[in-house]
C-alpha cells in the first residue's frame, strides 16, 4: 500500500458493509443499457472500475417506475422483476473483482421529457423546471402528484430495493440531487405542496423518510442505505438552506441511514463555476458540506454524527482525498469523473503510480453527450467508453511493426502509446520543442487551468511506453522514405484559416493571443466560436474592452452545453459585447466594420483585431506521402479539425488498427 495515503486506502465501514477502502465511484448516469435492461457493456463497465480498485461502487441512476420516470431511454430500469437477472449478473461482476456495490434509485419527476417518456412530467408540484444548464431537459410544466400517486411511488421506490437485493447489489441509494424527484420534494421552490408533503422542512422529507421505513422493514435493517443529498441549493430559484440541509441530514441518522454523498445543487438563469463542476472548479469543492452536515447533526443532537460521509468533487488527486479524510471533514471520497477517464486510478494510486493516471479535463463531454437520448455518456480522454460492449482489452499484434507517428499532439501521442503497449516499434516526430499540441492554447483561457496537467501525462506515457521521441524535428516525406517504416501515422495538426475580408491581413491569430501576444485595448474578435469566446474571456479578465462578432444566431454553438453556460455568464460579467447574426465587412488600422442581419452596418473602434475563425486540416504530409508507403494512416486535426474527444479517440483506435 502506499504509504503516503493511510486513510484513503485503509478499509472502512458503512453500515454492515467493509469496504477494501475509502474510495467511493459516484452514480453517473451512462445511458447504455438495452430497454432497461443490463447489458454487457453496463457490466463491462462497472466490473472495470471494480478491477481498477475502487471500494464502494454506486451504480447510476435506475428508474423505479418507467416510463413516466425515466430520464433517457436508455436508462437503467428496475421497476420490474424482469430486471433482476441482468442486475444480479452486474452485481455479481462487481464483486468477483472485491469492490461493494449500492443501486441508486430513482425517479426524474419534473425533468422527464415527453418526448422519451410519452407523458406529461409528474412532480410535488406544478413547477416547471427552471432554465437549467442540463439543455434538452423538460421545462414543461409537470401535472402535481396525488397523495395517493405519492404512495404508490413510495412502494415503487422500495420495490426496486427489494429486487436490488434479490439481484445481490448490497444496498441502495436513494438519489435527491439534480432535477430528480427526490430533490424536488425536499425543495421549497420545486415542493410548493400545502399538504403533509410540504409547507415545512418537516414535511418536505416525508417522501424520503416513508421511504427509508419500507425499505428497512422489507429488506432488513442490514440492507446499506445511503441518500445522494443536495445540502444546498444556490441560485433565485434555490429551495434548500444549508439550515434545511442540516435538519435533512439529522432526520436521515435517525432514520438509519447509513452513509449521506453531499453535493450541492443549483437553479441559476446563469450558472458560474461554483455551481457545474468544470474544468475550472476546485478540487474537493463538496468537501466541505459534509463537515457543515457533520456540525449541524452535533448542534441539534448533543452527539457527533454517526452517519457516514462521503464527499468529493473533482477530488480524483489523492492528496486532497487523503487530507479531507485525515482531517475528519468526511469519512470516505467519492471520485466521478476520474474513475470514468481513468478506470483503475485506485490501483495506481495503491502502486505509487500517480503519474500515470489521465487526468479529468472537466470539459463537460460526459454529461452533455448522454442527455442527447439514445446516446451514451463519452469522455475526452477515455476513448472505449460508451464505444461499444466497453471492451478495454489492448490485443498484442501479431506482427512488431516499425511505425513512425508524426505528431505531438494528443492524437499522435495516443496512436504511439496503444501502438507501443501492443508491442511495435514506434517513433515519434513533433517539430515543436514540447508534447501537447493544441493543448496549450486550449489550457490558457480562465479557469481552463485542469487541461494543462494533460501534458505531463502524454510526455509520461510516451517515456513508460519506450516510444522513441523526436522534438524539434519536422520530418520530411523524404526521410520518412528513408527510414523505411512499415506504417506512418500522420497527426499534423491545423493552420489557421483565413476570410476573404478587406483588411483580414491586419489580424493576429487567437492563439498568438493566448500564447501571450500583446494586444491594444480595444479589441474585436471575429468569429465566436468556442475559440472566439475564450479568448474574449482570457482578454476580458486583463481589463481589456472586447468585442465578438459571430455570423450564426448563437455564440459558441458547438460548445459543451455545460461549458458554453458557465462561459456566457462570464462574458456577461465582464462586460464582453456579443454581435450574433454579424457579418464582417472591412478591417481597417483603427476600426472593424460589420453589418448585422437587418443590413444596418456597425462601425466598432479597434486597435487590435483577433482572428478566430477556425482552422482548416494541415494535412501535407499525408498527400505526400499517398501510395508511398505500406500503411499509412491520417488521425486527429490533421483529417479533421475536431475536439479533443475525437483526437483521443482517433488516436486510439487508430493504434488498435496498427
Amino acid at each position: 500500500m502506499n504509504s503516503k495515503y493511510p486513510n484513503l486506502l485503509s478499509p472502512g465501514t458503512i453500515g454492515s458493509l467493509e469496504i477494501r477502502n475509502k474510495t467511493v465511484m459516484c452514480a453517473m448516469g451512462m445511458s447504455q443499457s438495452d430497454q432497461g435492461f443490463v447489458n454487457q457493456a453496463v457490466i463491462n463497465h462497472y466490473a472495470e472500475r471494480a478491477k481498477g480498485g475502487i471500494g464502494l461502487i454506486m451504480v447510476e441512476v435506475t428508474c423505479v417506475d418507467a416510463p413516466v420516470g425515466l430520464n433517457t431511454s436508455r436508462m437503467l430500469v428496475i421497476d420490474d422483476d424482469k430486471y433482476i437477472p441482468g442486475m444480479a449478473k452486474l452485481a455479481d461482476a462487481i464483486h468477483q473483482h472485491g469492490a461493494k456495490c449500492l443501486l441508486q434509485i430513482s425517479h426524474t419527476g419534473r425533468g422527464s421529457r415527453r418526448a422519451v417518456t410519452g407523458h406529461q412530467p409528474v412532480a410535488p408540484s406544478a413547477v416547471a423546471m427552471p432554465y437549467s444548464f442540463m439543455m434538452g431537459l423538460s421545462n414543461e410544466e409537470p401535472r402535481a402528484l396525488t397523495i395517493e400517486e405519492i404512495h404508490e411511488i413510495e412502494d415503487k421506490y422500495a420495490q426496486a430495493a427489494v429486487r436490488a437485493k434479490k439481484a445481490g447489489f448490497d444496498g441502495i441509494e436513494l438519489h435527491s440531487v439534480g432535477y430528480y424527484m427526490g430533490q424536488q420534494f425536499l425543495s421549497s421552490t420545486a415542493n410548493i405542496r400545502t399538504d403533509e408533503y410540504g409547507g415545512n422542512p418537516e414535511n418536505r422529507v416525508r417522501f424520503h423518510l416513508n421511504i427509508i421505513r419500507k425499505i428497512k422493514e422489507l429488506c432488513g435493517k442490514d440492507f446499506t442505505v445511503a441518500v445522494k443529498l443536495s445540502a444546498v441549493e444556490q441560485g433565485e430559484d434555490a429551495g434548500i438552506t444549508m439550515q434545511d440541509g442540516m435538519y435533512y441530514a439529522k432526520r436521515f441518522q435517525e432514520e438509519g441511514v447509513d452513509a449521506l454523498e453531499v453535493l450541492a445543487g443549483t437553479w441559476k438563469k446563469e450558472a458560474s463555476m461554483e455551481d457545474i463542476p468544470d474544468s475550472g472548479s476546485p478540487k474537493g469543492q463538496a468537501i466541505g458540506l459534509c463537515m457543515a452536515l457533520k456540525m449541524g447533526i452535533q448542534q441539534m443532537t448533543g452527539k457527533p454524527a454517526a452517519i457516514k460521509m462521503i464527499g468529493g468533487g473533482r477530488a480524483q488527486d489523492p492528496a486532497v482525498a487523503e487530507a479531507a479524510l485525515a482531517s475528519g471533514q468526511c469519512d470516505f471520497i467519492f471520485i466521478g469523473k476520474g474513475v470514468l477517464v481513468q478506470p483503475d486510478l485506485v490501483n495506481l494510486i495503491e502502486q505509487d503510480r500517480e503519474e500515470e493516471i489521465r487526468p479529468c479535463l472537466g470539459c463537460g463531454v460526459c454529461i452533455d453527450v448522454q442527455l442527447q437520448d439514445g446516446a451514451c455518456a463519452r469522455c475526452s480522454g477515455n476513448a472505449v467508453l460508451g464505444n461499444g460492449d466497453n471492451d478495454y482489452t489492448i490485443p498484442p499484434a501479431q506482427k512488431s511493426k516499425k511505425v513512425i507517428v508524426v505528431g505531438g499532439g494528443v492524437a499522435g501521442v495516443e496512436a504511439a502509446r496503444i501502438a507501443a503497449v501492443r508491442g511495435h516499434q514506434v517513433s515519434l516526430y513533433e517539430k515543436a520543442d514540447k508534447i501537447g499540441g493544441q493543448i496549450f492554447y486550449a489550457a490558457a483561457p480562465p479557469h481552463k487551468e485542469n487541461m494543462a496537467p494533460l501534458i505531463p501525462y502524454l510526455e509520461h506515457q510516451l517515456e513508460v511506453k519506450h516510444v522513441d521521441v523526436h522534438l524539434n524535428e519536422e520530418i520530411t516525406p523524404e526521410k520518412i522514405l528513408e527510414l523505411k517504416p512499415d506504417a506512418v501515422v500522420c497527426a499534423t495538426g491545423v493552420l489557421p484559416s483565413t476570410l476573404p475580408i478587406p483588411g483580414f491581413s491586419r489580424t493576429i491569430n487567437a492563439k498568438e493571443v493566448l500564447d501571450g501576444k500583446e494586444t491594444g485595448e480595444q479589441i474585436v474578435i471575429i468569429g465566436g466560436g468556442s475559440v472566439g469566446c475564450e479568448t474574449a474571456e482570457y482578454l476580458a479578465e486583463k481589463g481589456k474592452k472586447v468585442t465578438v462578432i459571430e455570423m450564426l444566431d448563437t455564440m459558441a454553438e458547438k460548445m459543451v452545453n455545460v461549458a458554453r453556460t458557465i462561459l456566457m455568464g462570464h462574458l456577461k460579467g465582464l462586460g464582453v459585447t456579443l454581435l450574433t447574426s454579424c457579418k464582417c465587412l472591412e478591417i481597417t488600422d483603427s476600426s472593424v466594420a460589420c453589418q448585422d442581419k437587418e443590413g444596418t452596418v456597425h462601425t466598432i473602434p479597434a486597435d487590435t483585431v483577433v482572428a478566430a475563425v477556425g482552422d482548416k486540416a494541415g494535412n501535407a504530409l499525408y498527400r505526400a506521402l499517398e501510395g508511398k508507403v505500406p500503411e499509412l494512416y491520417n488521425i486527429g486535426d490533421s483529417a479533421k479539425p475536431d475536439s479533443i474527444a475525437a483526437s483521443v479517440s482517433q488516436g486510439y483506435y487508430c493504434g488498435l488498427g496498427l
